[in-house]
């Protein structure tokens, strides 16, 4: 399930947009009045998307920026609800979630590529390591030694693949 966004404004508008969200996005939409009640909403629950009215912004910028802080890997729009049309914020809720799947699905894989890379460093040093103890293994320890061989170079060829 998608997380919700989270729409802090206060006055009759964001009702609206909220309401045009949910049925455009098929998606929760939680509205909060004030910057205090943003805040104890993001202390509790982590958004996909927030958005803030400008005017909020405009009267105390030490708090808006509390919230940028706890917005985590939310982006936060700021808007003036006021004039915007809900097809505009509509246009601009939906980029800034694509920016942030498309930032998160990068982020996935430049994880997975950095591990792939220290898992091939670790098993190329226990594989050249392996082959040089069994060259000069002992008979009796050797048939391990061989397989231990086989179980890493397959480990490798299955990384590489």
């Amino acid at each position: 399930m998608a997380l919700p966004i989270l729409i802090i404004a206060p006055g009759p508008a964001a009702p609206a947009v909220a309401e045009s969200l949910r049925r455009a996005l098929d998606t929760p939409v939680e509205t909060v009045p004030t910057r205090r009640a943003g805040l104890a909403a993001l202390r509790r629950e982590e958004y996909s998307l927030i958005l803030l009215e400008e005017s909020l912004v405009a009267a105390d910028p030490d708090a808006t920026e509390e919230i940028y802080q706890k917005a985590l890997a939310a982006p936060v729009l700021e808007l003036n609800f006021a004039i915007s049309s809900e097809q505009r914020v509509l246009r601009q809720v939906r980029a800034a979630l694509t920016r942030r799947a498309h930032d998160q699905a990068q982020a996935q894989t430049a994880a997975a590529l950095s591990l792939q890379n220290e898992l091939k460093s670790s098993l190329t040093g226990l594989l050249l390591e392996s082959q040089l103890a069994l060259r000069n293994a002992q008979p009796e320890i050797a048939p391990k030694l061989r397989h231990l061989v086989e179980l890493t170079a397959n480990l490798c060829n299955r990384l590489n693949a």
